[in-house]
Order: C-alpha cells, then structure tokens, then sequence
C-alpha cells in the first residue's frame, strides 16, 4: 500500500504508552479517541482500527474506508454481538501473554482453594496453631472447553502438576498440553469426568449459554468451576442455584453476565465462590503494540495477518 493509512486508536487502559511508540509517519497517521463521540466523529476516516473490548462497536456502521479490525484482547465478541460486521473487513485478536498469564490465575486460585488460604490466613491473624488437611491436585482430571492458546497454557501448566488434562475442541485431535481432546459432541462425557472444569471459550452464537441446568447438573458435586471466558457462556441463576444447593463444590469466576457484577448479586455472599473483577489476562501495552506494529507491516505487504479471526465462526 503506497497511501498514507488511517488507524483509530481507542485503548481500555491509558493511551499514554500507545501515544509514546505509535506515531505519525508519512506511511501512517494515528487517530487517537478517548470517548465514543470521537469515535463517531473520526471513524470515518479510518482504514485500520486497534480497539480493545470496549469499542464502541455500534459506530462500525459509520466506518466508510475501514479494512481491517485489530483487538487489543483475546476475545472479539464485542465486535461481532450486534451483527452486521463490516464486509469484507478482517478481524483479528491479540495473540500475545494472556495464555500464560490466564494459566497462573487458574492454577493459583486452584491452589488457594485446595491449600485452604483463608482458613490459613485466619488462623495466622487469630495467632492459632492448628494444622489444616489440605488436599493434592495430582491426579485429578481438568476438562477444559476450548483448546486454543489460552486453553493449551492452561493445560500445560496442569499437566505439569500431575492432573489428567481432557479438552473439548470443535474436532478430535492431537494438542499441546492435553491427554486427550474431545469433539465437541462429547461434552456431557467431559462434565461428567471433570473435577475441575475450566471454560477458555469464545462466546459465540454456539456458546452464549453452553452451560446451563442440565450441564451443571452432569458435574460431580465435588466438582470446581473456572470461568475465564466470559459470562455469558454460563447460564448465571442456574450456577447460583447449584452452589447454593451444594450441587457444585466452588465456582472461581472472573467474568460474568453484567460487569462490573452488580451488588446485589447472590455471587457476592458465597463462601464457595471466588470473585475476581475480570483481571485473569490484562493488556500490557509494550506487547499489544509490538504485536499490532508487527501485524500492520504484514498488512501493509499484504501478508496474512496474525491472530486471524473467521468472523462466521467468531474465533
């Protein structure tokens, strides 16, 4: 491409990092936005978008020159839920740490639960000496729905500790991190296998309420849910009712239907369900920017891009 290329900037965290390395060229000019009515007036001139999951994806159908989408997450749905994606125009996520870092976060709350840290913690401030029975990982089974990137971190790092690691994919295959992956038509045997069920889904038209009644009631009732997804691919009222009625061991939830969860959730008041405010991966700039500057030079050669995204499917 020899003219000079457009690309709106709109970033969930501070731009400040974003201005720092992304500037102007004779080969390129950013548009950097902080609110939607700077979106809606420049989104017009836009060839290229590096949006995170906050964009305001209604103002896509004023776009008139756009040919290309870059997410600053792992996740698109935001940009395709309201249907009417931009012909032609490709999407693409952000392929950087979020594996590693959604690995830690499930492995860590995982230990936090079967170590007993609150109760430890309680007692180290009551000042009390009394040795807890704690329990192992190893040799659990981990099921985990969706074997992308972040599904293989996680299961790596599983794997390692000595879990049986089983995956729920669209096709049977061979993947790193896994025992074993299942075709997606085997997902009541998964559930019903699982002690731990982790969900590393896109939400999609096929996922957006995967897991309702009759799944939760397939899991054992010493089984542990972990949701880094998002919400909406649980059927939340369901999910309550099963912990409340000691149906399901303990849910670690990052993601939820509404966010930020609203007070009045049941959620709040278990003792049986961890609360994170969807901080399991977050954006660290250096690596979004080196990552979108490396996918913008393949653009500008017409390569093909990294992290592509098939918009039919959704991931």
């Amino acid at each position: 491409m020899e003219t000079q290329l457009n690309v709106l900037v709109y970033t969930r965290e501070s731009s400040a990092p974003y201005r720092e390395r992304l500037v102007d060229s004779d080969d390129v000019r950013f548009l950097f936005c902080e609110s939607e009515e700077e979106i809606q007036e420049r989104i017009k001139e836009a060839d290229v978008i590096l949006g995170s999951v906050r964009f305001p994806a209604r103002t896509l159908r004023r776009a008139e020159r756009l040919c290309w989408i870059q997410v600053t997450g792992a996740g698109v749905d935001v940009f395709l839920a309201q249907g009417g994606f931009p012909v032609g125009v490709q999407l693409t996520r952000a392929d950087v740490s979020f594996g590693d870092q959604i690995a830690e976060y499930v492995i860590g709350h995982l230990l936090a639960l079967t170590q007993r840290l609150r109760a430890v913690y309680a007692l180290q401030a009551s000042r009390q000496w009394d040795p807890l029975a704690v329990e192992s990982l190893r040799g659990r089974t981990m099921g985990i729905l969706g074997a992308g990137s972040i599904g293989q971190a996680v299961a790596a790092r599983a794997r390692g500790m000595g879990l049986r690691t089983v995956g729920l994919a669209r096709t049977s295959r061979d993947l790193p991190g896994f025992g074993e992956v299942h075709a997606s038509d085997r997902l009541t045997t998964l559930l019903a296998d699982a002690d731990v069920l982790v969900l590393c889904l896109p939400l999609t038209r096929e996922t957006r309420g995967l897991i309702g009644r009759e799944e939760l009631a397939l899991l054992k009732p010493s089984a542990i849910l972990v949701n880094v997804a998002r919400g909406a691919i649980i059927d939340e009222p369901a999910l309550v009712e099963a912990l409340e009625e000691k149906r399901l061991r303990a849910a670690i939830l990052d993601v939820f239907a509404e966010e930020p969860l609203p007070k009045e959730s049941l959620l709040w008041g278990m003792e049986n369900v961890t609360i994170t405010s969807h901080h399991a991966s977050l954006n660290v700039p250096e690596e979004i920017i080196g990552f979108f500057l490396e996918n913008l030079a393949r653009f500008r050669s017409g390569e093909v891009l990294r992290g592509f995204v098939d918009v039919e499917r959704g991931y």
